[in-house]
């Protein structure tokens, strides 16, 4: 009974130093490949090998949600006749590496499973990993080994006892994939949503491939494509230029005549932003995108997290109706939805255009995609 009694509370011990912010970082790089159509690679030797397997198996089975891309997730110790024959001919340390050689593309993510972080075969994989620009993530115990200095991401669990750092690792599995799980039906708002996120997708590639997302806004705007404003790396926070371009994009789009992205930091405060109006982006102040939000629709949208459809501006007291609106003869239809990163709030985008032509709901369902685009695809980026 004292060694069982020893046991839970070495474990509980251990769990107590995770650092939870790496499994965080770990979700993140998985939710990326996913939309990302990357391919993912995990691997491990002994009874991290069938914690390697119980990974890929949860990964690809359990996360499955309609209207979303299957994880492209792959075992590398499940290959019998390719793990004896390469470790037969040349050598059990080359049993991953070589299985990686003629699959592994850049942007890919590696996973390697090793409680001592130094089996042979684990690092010779990550080494090829890196050289092909994979993301590499290591799970690992006791000091961790040389594996934690080669990876991207090391996920360390503190304990010298082998069997408590396998506990673990199944454990940081399992909070993993149930993580993706919960992220998964927040990704998907309803069945219009699923149905147009492929075809927003395609529309903004043929747009980067043509050559038509590329604006030359004046000194003070970008230059940048909207390609290179969602894959280029970032460092620092989404800037006023990164996504200027992206507010055009969707204006030209869905043919508005004013528009707004708003962003917003965790007490609900606005930080940034910028204006659309006449179909052309145009410089702000901040006091313009204070009043905007304060008073107007996208305060309340951030305020109840919920997308609004406005069929009418003069019959909506969510309104915000300034002096230059007033003299607009015709009604407009608006709509706002909030940008989402882990279920919060991080801005507001909000369309406006004449009534004439009033909003659809296939329009609010365009917004919401262009949101969850720029969502996953640029914060998600931001560390």
């Amino acid at each position: 009974m004292e060694h069982v009694e020893t046991y839970i509370k070495d474990l509980h011990a251990s769990l107590d130093k995770i650092a939870v912010d790496c499994i965080d970082e770990f979700i993140d790089i998985l939710i990326k490949a996913r939309m990302g159509d990357r391919q993912i690679f995990v691997m491990g030797n002994g009874g991290s090998a069938t914690t390697a397997s119980h990974f890929v198996g949860d990964l690809g089975k359990n996360t499955r949600v309609e209207g979303l891309p299957h994880f492209r997730v792959f075992g590398l110790v499940d290959n019998l006749a390719a793990i004896t024959a390469y470790a037969n001919d040349e050598g059990y340390e080359n049993v991953f590496s070589q299985q990686l050689a003629g699959l592994i593309q850049k942007m890919d993510v590696v996973v390697g499973i090793s409680t001592s972080g130094n089996s042979a075969n684990v690092i010779k994989a990550i080494e090829l990993a890196n050289s092909r620009g994979a993301t590499t993530i290591g799970l690992t115990g006791f000091d961790g080994g040389k594996l934690s200095t080669l990876v991207t991401l090391n996920i360390h669990v503190p304990s010298n006892r082998i069997e408590q750092v396998e506990d673990i690792h199944l454990m940081i599995e399992h909070i993993v994939v149930s993580a993706l799980k919960e992220s998964s039906k927040q990704m998907v708002v309803d069945e219009k949503y699923r149905l147009v996120y492929p075809q927003l997708v395609s529309t903004f590639t043929q747009a980067f491939q043509n050559g038509l997302a590329s604006r030359n806004l004046g000194t003070n705007g970008p230059t940048d494509t909207i390609y290179n404003a969602l894959t280029r790396d970032l460092e620092e926070s989404i800037n006023y230029d990164t996504l200027w371009p992206i507010l055009q994009f969707t204006v030209d789009a869905i043919n508005c005549t004013s528009g707004s992205c708003l962003m917003v930091d965790a007490k609900g405060d606005v930080t940034d932003g910028f204006l659309a109006y006449g179909g052309k982006v145009r410089s702000r102040s901040r006091l313009q995108l204070l009043e905007i939000f304060k008073q107007g629709l996208a305060g309340w949208v951030a305020e109840h997290n919920e997308a609004v459809l406005v069929p009418n501006t003069r019959d909506d007291p969510r309104w915000l109706t300034r002096n230059w609106d007033i003299s607009v003869n015709s009604p407009r239809s608006a709509m706002s939805v909030p940008l989402k990163y882990q279920n919060k709030v991080i801005g507001v985008m909000t369309m406006t255009r004449d009534c004439l032509e009033e909003f659809s709901q296939e329009d609010l369902t365009f917004l919401n995609a262009v949101a969850f685009l720029v969502s996953f695809e640029v914060f998600s980026r931001v560390r």
